[in-house]
């Protein structure tokens, strides 16, 4: 069975160390964990934020040219990108914001979107050991030179990235600024950290312990025949043997196809799908989790679909297709072609220049109460089998020139979804005869029964028709 490969931006995609990612434009994301100022006026803990305790993911301003810390937002504004819409996070004392506990060491930092976008990188900024923390944040409170940087490859990334950093030895309470560049506009996201450093220990990073990657959002329906599958990327592009997939037999529920798309995840050990109890996963009818082990290769990992093709329940035939076809002395040709159906269907015939230029074209139905143009040439006759069909159609060119066309007829089934289209290369050709060869009756032995109410055929009138 021929299949249609369409992928979805449903996607479980991985964000794990020197990870390519990418987005789509209107992006938007905020450091979630240690949570950022806007995050944390979303939450609550952070008061008197203004709008963006609403859009904390909206933090966004220019890169600069070149990008930050020698271009981008200007001193003071640094913590609202820029933005008089978010000015409020530019305040700043010692005891205007809530903290996140923090120890120098490893760490990791949690960057959650919204919508994405193309990646360019990300990078961690944080305060000098004397920065003054009672005047709004500038340049010269930061350390300009990162601790930590991660490319993002110019691809779309998860949903939710995490990054290890080894993060500097401070005493009480800093900022560390995340800018996310985005890769494919000139802005950048900048999102303010505010952590105290209490002597204690980092958290410890653990190479073998679950990192959530996704998720398989349970919203894609199967029809028969349909395969829901992951793609995996790793450093090297795609790698198909890391692909798990499922193809539903009957129609199937999109909570259904998620839970026969978990399972088989986990069947694999790749990867880890479901509700997660420790290191037990279940897979369940609706959204699963996904989750890998570790820092490793992989990139991102997205869900696609193939739809099984339908199999057209009609039956369409093109055929009596004159060529070469000559135009007459007033530059008209007339292209005679006959289309045969089993069903009700709409047709459209049109015909191409060797550019791609519609030269002429005419719709029809075909059914019981068959309907075509007035000014169209047609009958209905017993086609190829006794349950088909027959019209014959003839287009008319005006200001014919020589060359090659294409003929596309174009079946649409009038109940259902069924198109089924043929195609016919012709030629035309010169020909200072009065009236073009291949102009006879159709099959059906025809006749223009207004023939006798028009005039006849004058080099002095001009014809629009």
């Amino acid at each position: 069975m021929k299949r249609i490969k369409k992928q979805f931006a449903i996607a479980i995609a991985v964000g794990v160390a020197a990870m390519g990612l990418s987005v789509e434009s209107f992006s938007h994301g905020y450091v979630s964990q240690p949570e950022s100022r806007s995050y944390l006026c979303k939450l609550g803990e952070n008061t008197g934020c203004g709008a963006v305790q609403y859009e904390p993911q909206s933090v966004e301003g220019p890169d600069g040219n070149p990008r930050f810390p020698i271009g981008g937002p200007a001193d003071g504004t640094i913590a609202a990108a820029g933005s008089p819409a978010w000015s409020e996070l530019n305040a700043q004392t010692p005891a205007r914001w809530a903290k996140n506990d923090i120890a120098a060491g490893p760490n990791v930092f949690t960057w959650t979107f919204t919508a994405n976008h193309v990646a360019g990188d990300w990078r961690y900024f944080i305060t000098k050991a004397d920065w003054d923390q009672s005047r709004p944040l500038s340049r010269d409170a930061f350390e300009l030179n990162p601790f930590c940087e991660y490319s993002g490859g110019m691809m779309r990334p998860p949903m939710s990235v995490q990054h290890a950093c080894e993060v500097p030895s401070r005493q009480g309470y800093q900022v560390i600024l995340s800018v996310w560049d985005v890769g494919d506009t000139a802005a950048s996201f900048y999102n303010a950290i505010d952590v105290n450093f209490n002597g204690g220990e980092a958290p410890v990073v653990d190479d073998n312990s679950f990192l959530e990657v996704g998720i398989i959002s349970g919203a894609i329906a199967l029809n028969e025949g349909d395969t829901i599958y992951t793609r995996v990327m790793d450093a090297n592009g795609e790698n198909p043997s890391l692909s798990a997939s499922y193809t539903a037999t009957v129609a199937t529920s999109g909570a259904v196809a998620s839970l026969e798309l978990a399972r088989a995840i986990n069947a694999q050990g790749y990867f880890f799908a479901g509700e997660k109890a420790g290191d037990v996963f279940t897979p369940v009818a609706g959204a699963n989790k996904v989750y890998t082990t570790g820092y490793d290769n992989i990139q991102s990992i997205e869900v696609a679909v193939e739809f099984a093709e339908v199999e057209s329940e009609y039956r369409v035939t093109l055929t009596n297709v004159d060529s070469p076809i000559e135009i007459n002395s007033a530059g008209i040709a007339d292209v005679h072609f006959t289309v045969s159906t089993d069903g009700a269907m709409d047709i459209v015939a049109t015909l191409f220049d060797s550019s791609g230029a519609t030269l002429t074209s005419d719709t029809f139905v075909l059914d019981d109460n068959m309907s075509v143009p007035d000014d169209s040439t047609y009958c209905v006759a017993p086609g190829p089998s006794l349950s088909m069909q027959t019209v014959d159609l003839k287009l008319h060119v005006h200001d014919a020139v020589a060359g090659e066309v294409t003929l596309v007829v174009v079946a649409n089934a009038i109940q259902g979804n069924a198109t089924v289209q043929k195609t016919a290369n012709l030629t035309l050709v010169a020909n200072i005869a009065g009236t073009p060869v291949g102009d006879e009756l159709g099959s059906c032995d025809m006749s223009d029964p207004l023939a006798p109410m028009q005039p006849a055929f004058n080099l002095t009138t001009v014809y629009t028709g």
